[in-house]
This record gives structure tokens, sequence and C-alpha cells, in this order.
């Protein structure tokens, strides 16, 4: 007689809320056998009935040490417990949760089961949602990252406790000694494991764009992060097998995509060709949680790259066949069109649809400037350039005004605008405003301000800079703007 199947969830299942099904108490249930994880049902069993509300709040105190702020100011100081927000009943300072489970994270210590703790509520605002196009990718989001949590790959562990580590102390000044320490170890375990990693199969695919991805965002909250040779070796890694990620599922190739943008800005400004070619039509009627409608155009930017670096090793000879290659872009930049899925409208609210809208407009626009300083020195012809720059400081404007946010994954397009500002009031005020602009991170906002001052100050020395001379000029280190 087969033994009657189990009426609890695995742990896996049960952290995720996702059905467990699985014919006995023996066997691995389908989910785990699939996602090749340890299946397995340690945790206590609960009592049945509601909890009391006083056991939501517990706290829990942790070992002092040289580095921990008090956890009783933790509580009474966190932005998520105030009587303003309508999650202040979800914040958990320490809880017993998914965090501190012995059986999931035996080998993490207080400190990173608190991160984890802090970031798993998935009804609760996250740091990670400033990166988003809106909320309506909030929780598939969010469950993407618990389940990198859950993943038996060590380095997702270490990826997804870095992650959460540098992400908390960006936002909030009590956290920020502890992140340091935290984020710098299991950042340093987890790029040690993607550089040993190969792809073999389609997990190993997932488990490369994912830790990438963690990667580049810790390397973009840290002093001397490398988020461009990070983004270039995962790219590296994948692109062998690049087909296989266009036949998966679409969240996957937004991974991707994070890492090509990434890429792409940075070789924008480098005159470098990125590893990649997002070919236009690879993605079809697809919105990314990151870069919404905008994805096809990174076709065309890789192609400016590619005349950019062309120019740059030439000495900046526009010979025929050249000036060709950039009409030949030009053309298809004024041909290129937006191409939304069909029910576009009713899936998002205004306010997304309108900042992918926005994303779209000002990414083509900064195109189209970039194009015009291939062929003319920054300080001339600065009408047409001008006009441009406007055209895209302009949509910030808009979509801040309406919105509240700056549009995700375009802070390159605001820089590319506000090479083109003279005067010093003009430049103060695009520097201000680069506050609200540039949000993905404090370490972002410099790199940003500190390349902006840079590039001013040699357009005032005179200097005669060429788009794809820009990085001569510059003399930067890698950085990226998203």
């Amino acid at each position: 007689m087969t033994p009657p199947a189990s009426k609890r969830a695995c742990d896996q299942c049960h952290n995720l809320k996702e059905k467990c099904r699985r014919p006995n108490t023996t066997m691995t249930c389908e989910r785990c056998q699939r996602l090749r994880q340890t299946c397995h049902t340690v945790r206590n069993v609960a009592k049945a009935g509601r909890k009391p509300r006083a056991a939501i709040t517990l706290l829990h105190k942790l070992p002092a040490s040289s580095f921990s702020p008090r956890a009783e100011s933790l509580e009474a100081s966190h932005p998520f417990k105030t009587k303003d927000t309508p999650y202040s009943h979800f914040y958990v300072p320490f809880d017993a949760g998914l965090g501190t489970n012995p059986a999931l994270f035996p080998e993490l210590d207080q400190w990173e089961r608190h991160f984890l703790n802090l970031m798993k509520d998935i009804v609760a605002p996250s740091p990670l949602d400033k990166y988003l196009i809106g909320p309506s990718f909030h929780e598939s989001h969010h469950r993407s990252f618990v389940q990198s949590m859950l993943q038996p790959a060590s380095a997702l562990k270490n990826a997804t406790v870095a992650c959460a580590a540098v992400l908390f102390g960006d936002k909030y000044a009590e956290y920020t000694l502890t992140s340091v320490e935290v984020g710098h170890r299991r950042a340093a375990l987890a790029l040690s494991e993607l550089r040993a990693l190969k792809i073999s199969e389609e997990q190993d695919l997932i488990t490369a764009l994912v830790l990438g991805v963690s990667m580049v965002t810790f390397a973009m909250h840290v002093v001397d992060g490398q988020p461009f040779l990070i983004s270039h070796y995962t790219l590296s890694l994948v692109r062998p097998v690049y087909q296989s990620a266009l036949r998966m599922d679409p969240s996957i190739m937004d991974y991707l995509m994070c890492l090509v943008s990434t890429e792409t800005f940075e070789c924008l400004l480098t005159a470098q060709t990125p590893t990649l070619r997002i070919n236009e039509h690879d993605r079809p009627n697809v919105v990314d949680r990151y870069l919404g409608i905008a994805s096809s155009l990174f076709a065309h930017l890789y192609d400016i790259c590619a005349v950019s670096s062309l120019l740059r090793t030439t000495g900046g000879t526009m010979t025929a066949q050249t000036a060709q290659k950039v009409e030949d872009i030009r053309e298809s930049l004024e041909q290129w069109k937006t191409s939304p899925p069909l029910n576009f409208l009713e899936r998002f609210t205004v306010a997304e649809t309108t900042i992918m809208l926005a994303q779209a407009k000002v990414l083509r626009v900064a195109a189209f400037l970039i194009i015009h300083r291939l062929y003319h020195p920054f300080g001339t012809h600065s009408s047409e350039a001008l006009s441009l720059s406007g055209l895209i400081d302009m949509e910030f404007d808009r979509v801040l005004h309406l919105t509240g946010h700056s549009l995700p994954c375009m802070s390159f397009a605001y820089l590319t605008a506000c090479f083109e500002i003279n005067g010093r009031e003009a430049r103060t005020s695009a520097i201000e405003k680069s506050q609200r602009v540039v949000n993905f991170s404090k370490q972002s906002q410099r790199r940003f301000q500190q390349t902006l001052l840079s590039m001013w100050a040699a357009k005032d020395a005179g200097s005669q800079i060429y788009w794809f001379s820009l990085n001569d000029i510059l003399n930067r280190k890698s950085s990226t703007w998203n």
C-alpha cells in the first residue's frame, strides 16, 4: 500500500508559499526535484490558531560587538516602523523566520541572517524596489530574490547576503559599518565562485545571470567597485549559450539585460565594443522589469559603440565607409518604434506606463546626441546638441513632476544631456538635480558627479573632445550608469 501524501509542505515551498506536491512523506517534492534542491521538513510544527500580536514584534537580542548598533535603537529609528507607513506591523527587527532557520542557513552568523530577514517579507517596502519600473514588478522580483537565498548553490547565498547588507548600509546609517564587513566578506566568496562557474546546463545559466546581477549591484554600492568588469566577465561566460536564454522565461532575460545595460553604458563612454549584441527583435512584446520597453534600443547602442571604437582606433578618421555606418544607425533609430504587448495599458499603472515611455524616449534621444558628437566636438555645432539635451532634461522633469520618481536605469541619458551644459548656474542646478535623478546608490551619485565635473573642466580648458575620445579626457576608473 502506498504511504499517504505528506500534509505538510517542505521548508522550501512553505517559505515561498508555493504548492508542495509529493506522492508520500519520504519522496522529494516536484519543485525541489526540478530545481535540484534539498527537500526537507525540519521546521517546528506551528500551534493551531492565530498567533498573538505580541509574538509579531518579539525582539531577539544579538550579542554585542564593536560594530553592532543596539537592537533597541534600530527598532525605534527604523523608517518602516512609523505611524505613517501602512507596513509598520510587518517590521520584525530580529525575527525567528526565514533568515534564522538553521536548517537553511547554518553557515550564516546572526547579523547576516538579520539582513536577510529585513529583505524577505514580500509585502514590505524593499530597497530593491527603486531599481524597478514600479510596484507591478515588486512581488515577482522580490520572490526571485527569496528564491536565490534558497538555492543550494552557496554562491547565490553569498551574493544575496552581500547585496542585502550593502542595500541597507546604503540606505540607513545605523547599518553602515556592519554592512561593510558583512558585504565584503560574502561578496569575495561569491566572486570567487563566479570565476569558477562553468555553464553546462540551464540552471548554470540562471545561476550565472543572478550571480552577475547581484555582484554588479554590490559593486555599485561600494568604493572602488568594478561593476563593468563583473558584467563583462559574466556576459562573456553567457555568450556561448545566449540563444538558450532567449527560449527561457522572459524574467531570466531581464537579468541578462541588466548586465547588458551596465556594460553598454560604460562601453559608450570608453569607446569599446560590448560583449553581446541584443538584436532588435530578440525580445518582441516584452516588458523588462528594469528597462521597460526600451530593450530593443540596445542593438543600436551596440552599433554606436562599435563605430565609436573604430573611430578611436583610427584617431578619429571619418572615412566614407565609417560615415555610412553612422548614417545607417541614425536611420535605424529614426525608424525605431516601441513594441509593447497588446495589454500594455491594462497591465500597468499610469505612472508605470509614463515611466516606460519616457525611458525609451530619453535613451533614443541620447543616442542621437552621441551620434552628433561623433561628427562634431563638444563646444561646436551646439544648437542641435542643446536642443537634444533639453529634450532629455525636460523629460526627466516631467516624470519627476508626474510620478515623484526618477527614470530607473536612465542616469546615463541624463549624463549625456549634462555634458552639453555651460554656465555656472545651469551646472549647479544639474548637479543638484542629479541627487534625485541618480538614485541607484550614493556611490553612483558620486561617480556621476565626478565624471560630470571632469568633463566640464576639460571643456572649459579648451580641449577638443569628440564622443569617441571621452575616456582619454575623463581618465576615469570603471563605473556604471544605471
